[in-house]
């Protein structure tokens, strides 16, 4: 099997395309419901389309660019159903870029198609990556930084193409705010492994900088630019520790890969048969992965799928074991042990069931104080809380008077005809706006409808 795949390149990508597409298939008829956090992101496209502004009407703190992509899809009338299968032409154009990566810029013997095979099988650890998630997004913007890094690095002939590096660790940024902690990663890769010049490294800054700066005015003049700043801050630099459980769950899923990298990276070490570009790009992609656990510590959530950079990394290292280890066996054994390892892992996973219905209403203008989002798919969702843990402090904390205003000022805007107060914050909202609950009657154990 290795040795097709390894001598048969465009068939062999052809078949892991036809093989992950099955997958994605398969994965959309087995009656899972949807992840919370994809609710969401479907949410706030529709909001943004009813022309709702994003962080200050939206309380929401998703990547700004990424919501451009949402609100993309929700113009094009794109349904939920779809998006394994938008998240699996990602990672399909992803492994395009690695592939081409490492073959163009000779960083490996020929390996065919195994590098493109071997980044699409890493992506079925888990059911999350079938989600179309800003760092999913990011990560290609990533990829192609990482591209032309390694383009620079084959020679000492920097050239200006570096101010690419910027804008696309920029807009990786935009996508999913933890990676700007990637942005020192493209300095030093560039600073130590190629001859580039101080010219040459304020050109990747004012690239960053450029596209930062024209995203700000156009939050300025929309008047929003106060929140985007608040995001940023909320979601790449504030310092967390992972807790025990949830660092033990995503270590679990990741254990493939990461064992994978790491074998090849103590094959290599040392290894005489490395070359010397090659040898950069193995220190450069190590970089990377110093760099992801710093950005790790400030991802505002720790889903699974948010690990994401963490795989081309450890993809790349793991390759060096298909031409390290001389004997035929065990390189199939490896591959194979691989394959296992990762269905195995994924079978462990468990997809958000469909749960019954607790609100007895279909197709009404609604607002949910509560996190159950879900309802929203049978509802037309009303008010700016598509994420509920950064608007419960909102409600929590009414007695100044700031809140109120804004309060007052989301129900002036965007009225509900049924209200669903799972958490008992509608009677919080009644002691200072009473003219506001006083519009709804209570027609079911915490569903309120409009007089």
């Amino acid at each position: 099997m290795l040795q097709f795949i390894k001598s048969n390149s465009l068939i062999s990508i052809l078949l892991f395309v036809v093989l992950g597409g099955l997958f994605a298939f398969l994965h959309t008829q087995q009656g899972f419901t949807h992840f919370p956090w994809e609710i969401k992101n479907y949410l706030i496209g529709q909001k943004l389309n009813q022309g709702f502004r994003l962080y200050k009407d939206i309380r929401d703190n998703t990547g700004p660019f990424a919501t451009l992509f949402y609100q993309a899809l929700d113009f094009l009338s794109v349904p939920l159903a779809y998006n394994p299968y938008i998240a699996f032409g990602i990672v399909c154009l992803q492994a395009t870029l690695f592939h081409q990566t490492i073959r163009i810029f000779d960083l490996m013997p020929k390996l065919g198609g195994l590098a493109f095979g071997i980044y699409l099988l890493l992506f079925h650890l888990t059911t999350e990556f079938y989600v179309p998630d800003p760092a999913l997004l990011g990560l290609t913007f990533l990829l192609l930084a990482w591209k032309e890094i390694i383009q620079q690095q084959k020679t000492l002939l920097v050239n200006d193409r570096v101010f690419l590096v910027g804008i696309y660790v920029a807009i990786a940024t935009l996508l999913f705010p933890a990676y700007f902690w990637l942005l020192p990663w493209a300095f030093i890769s560039l600073l130590f492994f190629s001859g580039i010049s101080i010219r040459q490294v304020i050109l990747v800054f004012i690239g960053f900088s450029i596209v930062l700066t024209i995203t700000s005015i156009v939050f300025y003049f929309r008047g929003n630019l106060p929140y985007l700043g608040q995001v940023f801050q909320d979601s790449a630099f504030e310092f967390q520790l992972i807790s025990l459980s949830e660092g033990k769950q995503v270590l679990f899923f990741y254990a493939p890969a990461v064992v994978f990298g790491l074998f090849g990276l103590y094959k290599v070490v040392g290894n005489p048969k490395i070359r010397a570009h090659a040898q950069k790009a193995q220190q450069t992609t190590l970089i990377w992965l110093f760099f992801s656990l710093i950005a790790i510590t400030n991802f505002p959530a720790y889903h699974r799928i948010n690990f994401v950079l963490l795989l081309p990394p450890f993809a790349y290292l793991g390759l060096n074991l298909f031409y390290l280890i001389k004997k035929n066996g065990l390189r199939e054994l490896i591959l194979w042990t691989l394959v296992l390892a990762v269905f195995l892992t994924q079978d462990q996973d468990t997809p958000p069931i469909s749960h019954k219905r607790i609100i007895p209403i279909t197709g009404q203008k609604l607002l949910i104080l509560g996190p159950e989002i879900e309802e929203y798919l049978s509802n037309q969702m009303a008010g700016p809380f598509v994420n509920w843990e950064l608007a419960k402090p909102l409600l929590s904390e009414l007695n100044s008077y700031k809140n109120v205003i804004i309060v007052q000022a989301y129900f002036a805007k965007d009225q509900p005809t049924y209200i669903y107060d799972s958490e008992g914050y509608f009677a919080k909202i009644g002691q200072h706006l009473p003219s506001i609950t006083q519009q709804y009657e209570l027609v079911s154990p915490k569903l309120y409808k409009k007089k």
